[in-house]
């Protein structure tokens, strides 16, 4: 796998790819949505077609060291989905409750996860 990053203008780039936290919400929003429709072809649902939109609150104080009372990662995360399916908006959320429980990068995130990093020799 090959990808390409860059960032913002106001961060001296290009925006000619996406920056490390857009990867996180795509990351995000593949594993709940591939873990939703799992769980719907477990159930015998057919689904047609999910959409999915991230929206993330980031303030750029915390990513520069400006304010120490200012988050370095996102305030909060937004997942909005449409789902194309012959089942009631009831069945619809479950699905999606479903996809967040089941979804390990979903899991990681919200469950704040220790990361470690040491030098290697």
């Amino acid at each position: 796998m090959e990808a390409s990053k860059d960032e913002r203008p106001i961060l001296l780039s290009t925006d000619k790819g996406s920056n490390p936290v857009e990867y996180a919400l795509t990351a995000l929003a593949a594993c709940v949505t591939t873990s939703l429709v799992h769980h719907a072809a477990d159930k015998g649902i057919e689904i047609r077609g999910v959409e999915s939109r991230l929206e993330g609150d980031l303030d750029l104080r915390g990513l520069f060291g400006i304010s120490q009372d200012v988050p370095v990662g996102y305030e909060n995360i937004r997942m909005d989905f449409k789902i194309d399916a012959d089942i009631s908006d009831e069945e619809k959320e479950n699905l999606i409750q479903m996809g967040q429980k089941y979804s390990p990068v979903f899991n990681t995130i919200s469950n704040a996860t220790p990361v470690s990093a040491q030098l290697e020799r």
